[in-house]
């Protein structure tokens, strides 16, 4: 069954990370520095405004503009999802066999501590690919000093000579701060599927029919968009964190230095606003990504749950 996990959260990741590329394209330049109210460079003058953005990618690049990025997000993708769920499902297995009361399974304690896991996992193996995908989607800043990356070769091979290994994992402190929204996720999706799980078979009992394990298509998904949606918003301003310390430095100089120097310094210069930059077009972008990820996930292991049955 575990690897039924990592198998179904690769191909689920997958799936959903292709058909929602062009709004992540958006959501980043939105939260990046060039398009802050702060900064009189750059993108200033559409600060806050998708539409013009996305004419400005088209302007830049093209179409092909909102798709920067997908390589590293489908190389990294499948680890990431597959370590997620995997390493999801192991801890809540484990957590389970304990004889604490809080962590069985299904409890409050279980959940946000595999969602912990998960996610702690998930960052710490594929943060390097998530900076690389960040830069190359990020219209640089010539006049700054910033560099038009023509290639991953060359992107990859800037950051390694001019800020070192460590250069590769800038935002990842933000990212384990992001570790709490998949927390409050897996929370809520449990609690929401177990619940309309109990619901469903207290009807069929009214009608004499046997208890069943598994929800409606409509259902799982309609579940992991309300989970995901409250999760995101609660923890929204790392987003935003993230994708700023994982700029080009301007002028030489790295702005952003840590994430709570980074949360404070947004703060300070462009108000919540600023925190807040590009949350419409980020739920837009991962709402229905995390709902159609939980479907896959939940259908492709229902799929292999089948031939374990038939094997048996």
């Amino acid at each position: 069954m575990q690897s039924y996990s990592l198998l179904s959260g690769g191909v689920a990741g997958t799936i959903a990370s292709c058909i929602t590329n062009p709004l992540e394209v958006v959501k980043t330049q939105l939260q990046s520095s060039s398009t802050s109210s702060a900064n009189q460079g750059g993108l200033s003058n559409v600060a806050g405004k998708p539409v013009a953005i996305a004419k400005k990618i088209i302007a830049t690049d093209g179409l092909v503009g909102f798709f920067k990025g997908l390589k590293p997000t489908l190389v990294g993708i499948i680890p990431s999802r597959s370590a997620y769920f995997y390493s999801y499902e192991t801890c809540k297995r484990y957590l389970g066999k304990s004889n604490m009361e809080a962590f069985k399974e299904g409890n409050v304690g279980n959940s946000i501590v595999s969602g912990l896991v998960a996610g702690i996992t998930g960052n710490t193996l594929t943060n390097p690919i998530w900076l690389v995908k960040t830069r190359m989607q990020l219209i640089a800043d010539s006049s700054a000093g910033q560099k038009v990356y023509t290639s991953y070769r060359q992107c990859i091979s800037s950051i390694a000579k001019e800020e070192g290994i460590g250069g590769f994992y800038k935002g990842i402190s933000a990212s384990y701060w992001g570790c709490a929204e998949g927390c409050i996720q897996f929370v809520l999706y449990e609690k929401l599927k177990t619940n309309r799980i109990n619901l469903l078979n207290e009807e069929r009992a009214a009608q004499g029919l046997k208890p069943a394990n598994k929800l409606s298509k409509l259902e799982y998904f309609t579940t992991a968009a309300i989970a995901k949606s409250v999760a995101a918003i609660t923890t929204y301003p790392h987003e935003v964190a993230r994708t700023r310390l994982r700029e080009q430095a301007r002028s030489g100089v790295f702005k952003y230095r840590g994430m709570w120097q980074t949360i404070g310094l947004i703060g300070k210069e462009e108000g919540r606003k600023g925190l807040y930059a590009g949350m419409g077009m980020h739920l837009l972008k991962v709402v229905p990504n995390s709902a159609i990820m939980f479907l896959t996930y939940e259908l492709v292991n229902t799929w292999l749950d089948q031939f374990t049955v038939i094997d048996n």
